[in-house]
């Protein structure tokens, strides 16, 4: 049975999915978990490879298909149960506009009480699924890099952000290969391999993954060489070879249902049935086991190395240069100029522009100069998207939020001359009802949605066209400051900022990675106070002592100084 539903809501949904199994005497005894699919495409495809498996976990499917860009703000479900819905029930939630905000609100009503919850990404990854407003509430979170536009640069992204429970569908096809391999390996007399070699693609997931689970388990790095010129054209795993001592272990795939085996007592070949998987497969078997795999995330480790250095995001771009003026207000006016230049060149080049403001009196300044220079320059606001780099965690209207700040120079004019109020990205406040971590896990979200994931997480590719940053006193950015232990957490896009060194102690920020993502950094100083935080800034990047000194643009970076912040720069 299907039931659609049309501008609805949440609760709603759940009165008639009540009304539903009353009438046709479906119940929700037996559902063992509920399985959160968060759809971009066609969503026929996952929504089979779900009910296929409901046959063995029995769960409550919500698909969420989302729509972010939709010109309305609405939400349409369609609810299935019985015969329609394998063993289960299925939700699918067709988000739009506004509505993309508020995930969590809207999928908590619909979860089972007291059941496990995972949630599925078939097509894309969040920048890191822990910290994503519905992987946070998930026991189990499912990605599959093979489906994303850069696999590889996708699985980097998912071992920086990695925390148990996370898990990828590329891991989940190489179980029956590592069982095949390992039991090959054991055949006797049993040694170490002298050389390990995996055949496939270095841009597929599970062959870059396959090499790092043998490099990890036989302690030989192994070593990714082209499939033969006669093999298949498929992607995966070609084939594994352990060279020992006494032979050669050598496991080719064939065709898509079987692999030759070769051992160093049976060189004939032996041909040992093994179906490539189905995503059927896949999704069933994540289901099997909701405690961490330990083991993917150490193979993950084993893949791709940490970043320690922090400055490493803003290395191998161009030298900043100085623009010096005489005061703070004309600093301002060079400011907004230049940033409306930059936005013009920014929407001629693609369909929208991303500005990240910031607070303090040179950045409020900038932001009041700039509806006239945006207006100058021509720049179409309607298709301009607004950022912050930081907030304060403190009542909406508190004169401390940077936001509050620029309210009346910068949000309301550009409102006025056609700036939509949903590309306004405010981060949360108490009063949304989040806590600290949640808010700076939503803020997250929302850059993921609007296209920043992979940016953030890749090196040399940009989402922010313009990031404007206020430097303190002490050198602090954002609210990353110095040799405080919050700056070193880069898994997430946004992070929660606990003890500030300066008032109000708890803060909203965005990460080094994410900082290190735009076209052009725009830093605004003044005063003579400062002088001495712009000097050591100019020196080699190194952000625990002097965080100003490790944000760079890819294009570039303009130190904007009135006379007295420049001071020191000659000592």
């Amino acid at each position: 049975m299907i039931t659609t539903l049309t501008d609805t809501t949440a609760s709603a949904i759940d009165k008639t999915m009540i009304e539903m199994r009353e009438t046709f005497g479906a119940n929700t005894i037996g559902r063992v978990l509920t399985l959160i699919i968060i759809a971009t495409g066609d969503i026929e495809e996952p929504l089979g490879a779900a009910i296929s498996a409901s046959h063995e976990h029995p769960a409550r499917v919500l698909v969420v298909h989302a729509d972010p860009d939709a010109e309305t703000s609405g939400l349409d479900a369609e609810i299935r149960v019985g015969r329609d819905a394998g063993a289960g029930e299925i939700v699918i939630l067709r988000a739009r506009g506004d509505i993309m905000a508020s995930l969590d609100t809207l999928v908590m009503a619909l979860l089972l009480p007291d059941a496990p919850i995972v949630t599925w990404w078939p097509e894309s990854a969040p920048s890191s699924p822990v910290h994503d407003v519905l992987g946070s509430m998930s026991q189990r979170r499912i990605t599959d890099s093979a489906a994303c536009s850069g696999p590889i640069a996708t699985l980097k992204r998912l071992r920086r952000g990695y925390s148990h429970g996370d898990s990828d569908l590329a891991w989940s096809r190489l179980t029956r290969w590592r069982g095949l391999v390992a039991s090959a390996y054991e055949v006797p007399p049993v040694s170490v391999p002298t050389k390990v070699e995996v055949a496939g693609s270095e841009e597929n997931p599970s062959v870059v993954l396959m090499a790092a689970w043998l490099s990890r388990s036989l302690g030989v790095d192994a070593q990714i060489v082209d499939p033969s010129d006669d093999a298949p054209d498929y992607a995966g795993v070609h084939g594994v070879r352990l060279t020992r001592e006494d032979g050669t272990i050598d496991l080719t795939r064939l065709s898509d249902e079987a692999i030759v085996l070769t051992l160093p007592t049976d060189d004939s070949g032996q041909h040992v049935t093994m179906p490539r998987r189905t995503l059927n497969e896949l999704l069933a078997e994540e289901l099997r086991r909701l405690d961490p795999d330990e083991v993917y995330g150490e193979v993950l480790a084993t893949a791709f190395s940490g970043i320690d250095d922090m400055g490493t995001y803003a290395s191998g771009k161009p030298a900043p240069t100085d623009s010096i003026s005489a005061d703070a207000e004309a600093v301002a006016a060079d400011a907004a100029e230049a940033t409306a230049a930059q936005l013009a060149t920014a929407l001629e080049a693609r369909s929208s522009a991303h500005l990240v403001v910031t607070g303090g009196t040179v950045g409020t300044a900038t932001a009041k100069a700039l509806p006239a220079a945006l207006s100058a320059a021509g720049v179409d606001v309607s298709r301009l998207h607004i950022w912050w780099g930081d907030e304060r965690f403190v009542d909406p209207d508190s004169s401390d939020r940077n936001e509050v700040g620029v309210r009346d120079p910068l949000l309301e004019p550009l409102q006025e001359a056609g700036l939509p109020a949903r590309n306004i990205h405010v981060m949360p406040s108490p009063a949304d009802g989040m806590s600290l971590d949640d808010a700076a896990a939503w803020y997250g979200q929302q850059l993921d949605l609007s296209g920043g994931d992979e940016p953030f997480r890749t090196r040399g590719r940009a989402f922010f066209d313009v990031l404007l940053l206020g430097v303190g006193p002490d050198g602090h950015i954002a609210s990353l400051f110095p040799e405080h232990p919050d700056q070193r957490s880069v898994s997430a896009s946004a992070i929660a900022v606990t003890n500030s060194p300066k008032p109000p102690p708890e803060r909203i920020s965005l990460t080094w990675p994410v900082l290190n993502s735009a076209r052009h950094v725009a830093l605004l100083v003044a005063g003579e106070e400062k002088a001495e935080a712009v000097a050591a800034a100019h020196g080699e990047i190194n952000p625990w002592p002097v965080p100003a000194s490790a944000v760079r643009g890819l294009e570039s970076t303009t130190w904007f100084l009135d006379t007295a912040a420049a001071s020191r720069l000659d000592d």
